[in-house]
């Protein structure tokens, strides 16, 4: 006779998946369907169109009442992510942008670890127009473990498509700051790593990220003044005893190294400007001037500057 074990299948926090949308007809069938292939499925799934004038709802309707669907003018991606955090009744939400994938287990990995963080980030997978970027994250194998504090403040090394998050937490630091345009998950994340919310790293690349020629990055004046803004307002509010001097300096150095690294073949004299002021915080930096003398010399691009 065979006999029958009843093995306990673990129990799960109900999830909520956001996805914002603005004109996103061409990529968010795929990306919708990488959240039906999903090993664990999420309790409901809610797509926020943040004002498309494309036929992306007609592909949305498509799913019919599988997906809640929520509208509002176009006010840009953080406040329709505020929009669907305020309906969603999930404890966790996982965001998802309507242009990224996700691994068929990408969600199940991180439900198993909700008991033991507030935040759950997996590694990413490059790909589009990427050519410039590493293909991948967390090569080595290895993520940041506890206090994320300094190290989030260093780099913004957490792909927003690849996060869960209990939605508590978020609601506790006040949600996405609408006032950035870009970096508002940086932001968030900064606030939230403040407030002592406990972060864990899946390195395993679970989420595919589409890099697109007209993506608001693309916009590096804009991007670099997002990008100082929230680093000067998250060093304004540490304290001394968190985040010291060293790291204080390498936080500024990285925003003007970064910020000129994207800029480079873009606009070439933008980003020697930020170079030098990233050498004015750390004459020492053997990257800033490697990179400052490579922009020097690349042909002039006339379309850039």
């Amino acid at each position: 006779m065979e006999l029958a074990y009843n093995i306990p299948q673990p129990s799960f926090p109900t999830l909520s998946v956001i996805m914002p949308v603005y004109n996103g007809a061409m990529t968010i069938v795929e990306s919708l369907d990488s959240v039906f292939a999903q090993t664990s499925q999420p309790d409901e799934i809610i797509v926020v169109d943040d004002g498309s004038t494309d036929n992306t709802m007609d592909l949305v309707a498509g799913y019919g009442n599988k997906i809640t669907v929520i509208k509002q003018k176009n006010k840009g991606h953080a406040s329709a992510r505020n929009l669907g955090i305020e309906q969603a009744s999930g404890e966790f939400i996982a965001f998802l942008d309507a242009d990224d994938i996700w691994a068929s287990d990408k969600l199940e990995a991180q439900l198993h670890e909700t008991d033991y963080a507030d935040v759950i980030y997996t590694g990413v997978r490059n790909f589009g127009d990427c050519d410039r970027v590493s293909t991948q994250t967390f090569k080595n194998g290895k993520c940041v473990k506890g206090d994320h504090l300094c190290a989030l403040l260093l780099d913004n090394f957490i792909t927003h498509s690849s996060v869960m998050v209990r939605r508590d937490s978020v609601l506790a630091v006040g949600g996405y700051d609408t006032s950035f345009r870009t970096a508002p998950d940086w932001d968030l994340w900064l606030r939230m790593a403040e407030a002592d919310m406990r972060f864990l790293g899946i390195p395993e690349p679970r989420t595919l990220y589409r890099w697109v020629p007209d993506s608001t990055s693309k916009d590096h004046q804009r991007t670099c003044k997002d990008r100082l803004r929230v680093v000067t307002n998250a060093l304004d509010r540490a304290d001394n005893s968190r985040v010291d001097n060293t790291v204080r300096k390498r936080a500024l150095k990285n925003v003007w190294l970064t910020s000129a690294w994207f800029a480079a073949n873009d606009r070439p004299r933008d980003a020697m400007k930020w170079y030098l002021r990233a050498l004015s915080i750390q004459p020492t930096s053997g990257q800033a001037w490697v990179e400052l003398i490579r922009t020097a010399l690349q042909p002039y691009n006339t379309s850039g500057n």
